[in-house]
């Protein structure tokens, strides 16, 4: 799965103008503490694109619609450049791909001049106002963002050396732009059994 930052920029691209709740939707289910709940809810014990249109049928609303993102985002993280990732490297690939994933949060938190903006307004929405998220409370949720908000402020590293600034913006932008079109595809067929 990708960092937080990356799913913010895929978010940002999805809903240039999308809500800072929508974007809390977005950080929500890495909140989760408890890895096995966090795995299921990941859809990471089934076939993800089937559970995951299922899931975008009874989507509704911004904190929802973000969740939805994020896990389509992981899905094809997952399926190309983790995979891609793992396929490259030893059986000891997790602890480099953490130094990684580090270098990834850090870099864009520190190069995309809207990326403390979206921490801001995410952590100013009332958790009272978030939606549902199996396996984590609304405390969970808001404690994870300002977690991560705090260590992005006090590290700051360069790109990837794995997944390097150029490799990272053509997966965001691919991404969103397969979102966008899956759930146009998702609403119509959703319509059409109406």
């Amino acid at each position: 799965m990708p960092v937080t930052t990356i799913h913010l920029l895929v978010a940002d691209k999805v809903k240039p103008n999308g809500s800072a709740l929508f974007y809390v939707g977005n950080c929500a289910p890495d909140a989760v503490p408890d890895y096995r709940v966090k795995d299921k809810l990941h859809f990471r014990n089934q076939d993800r694109q089937t559970a995951l249109a299922n899931l975008a049928k009874e989507t509704v609303g911004e904190f929802a619609e973000g969740m939805l993102l994020h896990l389509f985002v992981d899905w094809k993280w997952d399926s190309n450049l983790l995979g891609k990732y793992i396929a490259e490297t030893d059986e000891n690939w997790f602890a480099s791909y953490r130094v990684e994933k580090d270098h990834l949060a850090s870099y864009y938190y520190h190069n995309m001049a809207q990326m403390r903006q979206v921490f801001d307004n995410m952590m100013a929405v009332d958790s009272d106002s978030y939606g549902t998220t199996p396996g984590a409370s609304a405390t969970d949720i808001k404690n994870f963002i300002e977690r991560n908000h705090k260590w992005h402020c006090e590290n700051v590293l360069g790109a990837s050396q794995a997944f390097p600034p150029d490799v990272v913006e053509h997966f965001v932008t691919q991404t969103a732009q397969e979102y966008i079109a899956w759930r146009i595809r998702c609403r119509e067929q959703i319509a059409s059994r109406s």
